[in-house]
This record gives structure tokens, C-alpha cells and sequence, in this order.
């Protein structure tokens, strides 16, 4: 009975605060899963996937499997795409978005990409497996019902070899609409802004702090405070410390909710000039601190003859 009335709350929360959008914790890694404008950036074909599985041991607890490739045709051009399947409970989305991005070089080391996606999420919720204190209920349907919806997005990355900083928007037509039968709750559009540096601590050390701060209006704004380290240009060791902040407050928000949510412990290796393999380990900070998160990142380079070859190891 407990593990049922987590898992409403769960469900609860996401209806009414709205943090809707999965969140992977190497999205460092590969920042299109948050902002179209990175595709391309790399210069190279990169493949990523990633697997999630949030509160681990929790019946009906959130998992997410996500694969994209990007790559960039011209140097003034990138394109990519993504597929994201997400569960949490009797609810799953399957979400399919194609990037496309123009680079502008601004300078010898600075450039901007503007970036657009547009996608199609298949969301699906199964009512055989939700229990009801009712049988008329109508909140709860009998059987599995189906929604389909489109979904828009946009963003700004301005980058050099060792800084970026980006800006982008999710779900754009959120707010306009609605499931017709109730069943599926509202996208609350999303707005992120990222950004990172690396630099020299040592010969064989750099660290690289970062940020991304998410926000939908609806709920309390989500902050990502993240430090990595990379040991002779081979191995990452990192960590992230998120929580909720009030920093645009709203009447309509209960704003005694605790800030505190996780953190997380990452670590990735440059296996080769093409293989990068990561782990994080999420320890919940919230009443879920006795489920532990695990993710798994697998990314490949494919080889490519370039006129300009890659110098360094992938900061960002």
C-alpha cells in the first residue's frame, strides 16, 4: 500500500508541478538532449545512448532509454536525431525529434549555433494497472488510452574549445494543448540555460564546472551545480548537486516543498579517440533516499579523414 501511494504522489506531482521532461545526469555528454543547437557542434558523427533507471527497487519508479545521433553534413551545418522511450508507472512516452542546426562562426574561436527541433511523443497510459477507490472514478480510465502530440523547440549555443554557454525552449505549443479527455496531463513548456568552462589545474588535471538551471513557471525552478575533473585527458570524475530553488516564486506554488533533491556521483572514460563509456550513481536527498538511481552512457565517433583533426579530448 505504501508503494501505491508513492507512486500517486509521483503521478500527482508531475500533473501538477509540471516537471514534466526526463532529465539523464550526463546530459554534459551530450547536450541535445536539452538544446537542439548542439548538433553539429562537434564536427563529427557521434552516436549516444543512454539508459536510466530512477529509485531503483521501487515498484512503477521512472526508467528512461534514449539513442541520438548527431553530426554535422557542412561546418556550417549540423543535423541529428533522437528517440526517447520514458515510463514511470502505468504512464510511457515515446518521443521522436529530428535537429537541425546553423553554425555561425563569430570570431577564430567563438561560434554560434542556432538550433531547431520539431518531434511527435506517443504518450500512453495503461488503466488496467492503476487502482481505484471508486469503479465509477472518472479520473482513472478502464483501459489503455492514446495521445499523440507535437512538439516544437529552439535554442542558442554559443561555444569555443573550452566555454559554452547555451539557452533553449521545449515543448513551445505546451500551453496550447490539451488532452480532450484529461488523461494525459498538459506539457508545461520548459526553458534551460546551460554553460561550462574547462581549465588547467595541473599538467595531467583539468576541471570542468557547470550549470543548468530548468524552468517551467509551474513549478520550482530546478538547478544542476556540476564539477568534473578529467585525469590525463582519460578518465572524468564528477558530481552534481540539484535541487529546487524558489528563485521565481508563485503564488500557486506550495513553496514549503523541500529544495533539496539529489546528488549524484559520475564517472566516464575515454575509452579511444571513438568510445566513450560513463556511470552516474544517484543518491536521492528527498523521503526516496532509500531507492538509489543508476545510468549508463555508451557514445561511439564514428572515424572520419577531417582537415582539421581533433586535437584534444570531448570537454562538452
Amino acid at each position: 500500500m505504501k508503494t501505491i501511494k508513492i507512486i500517486a504522489l509521483l503521478l500527482i506531482s508531475s500533473l501538477a508541478f509540471a516537471q514534466q521532461r526526463y532529465m539523464t545526469n550526463q546530459y554534459i555528454f551530450n547536450p541535445m538532449t536539452v538544446n537542439p543547437a548542439y548538433a553539429g557542434t562537434k564536427q563529427w558523427t557521434s552516436i549516444n545512448s543512454i539508459y536510466s533507471a530512477q529509485w531503483v527497487g521501487l515498484e512503477g519508479a521512472p526508467t528512461t532509454q534514449s539513442i541520438s545521433i548527431e553530426g554535422a553534413p557542412k561546418e556550417t551545418m549540423g543535423l541529428g536525431l533522437q528517440f526517447i522511450n520514458d515510463k514511470i508507472g502505468a504512464e510511457s512516452a515515446q518521443s521522436l525529434y529530428g535537429n537541425y542546426s546553423y553554425i555561425l562562426k563569430v570570431n577564430d574561436k567563438l561560434k554560434l549555433s542556432m538550433g531547431l527541433a520539431a518531434g511527435v511523443t506517443y504518450f500512453s497510459l495503461d488503466g488496467t494497472q492503476l487502482i481505484s477507490e471508486s469503479v465509477d472514478d472518472p479520473a482513472v480510465p478502464l483501459t489503455r488510452v492514446n495521445s499523440v502530440r507535437f512538439d516544437p523547440r529552439a535554442g542558442l549555443f554559443l561555444y569555443s574549445p573550452r566555454f559554452y554557454v547555451g539557452f533553449s525552449i521545449t515543448d513551445m505549443l505546451g500551453d496550447l494543448i490539451e488532452s480532450p479527455d484529461g488523461y494525459v496531463a498538459k506539457q508545461e513548456r520548459h526553458y534551460y540555460l546551460t554553460a561550462g568552462y574547462v581549465f588547467d589545474i595541473g599538467e595531467d588535471v583539468k576541471a570542468k564546472p557547470s550549470i543548468l538551471i530548468r524552468e517551467d513557471f509551474a513549478a520550482m525552478t530546478n538547478v544542476d551545480l556540476t564539477t568534473h575533473f578529467l585525469f590525463r585527458n582519460t578518465f572524468w570524475f564528477g558530481a552534481t548537486y540539484r535541487f529546487g530553488s524558489d528563485l521565481l516564486v508563485s503564488e500557486t506554488l506550495d513553496n514549503s516543498l523541500r529544495k533539496r533533491d539529489a546528488i549524484i556521483f559520475m564517472t566516464e572514460w575515454n575509452v579511444s579517440k571513438s568510445w566513450v563509456i560513463g556511470y552516474a550513481y544517484t543518491h536521492s536527498l528527498t523521503a526516496l533516499n532509500g531507492f538509489s538511481g543508476h545510468e549508463v552512457m555508451i557514445d561511439y565517433t564514428l572515424p572520419r579523414k577531417l582537415d582539421t583533426r581533433m586535437k584534444t579530448p570531448r570537454y562538452f
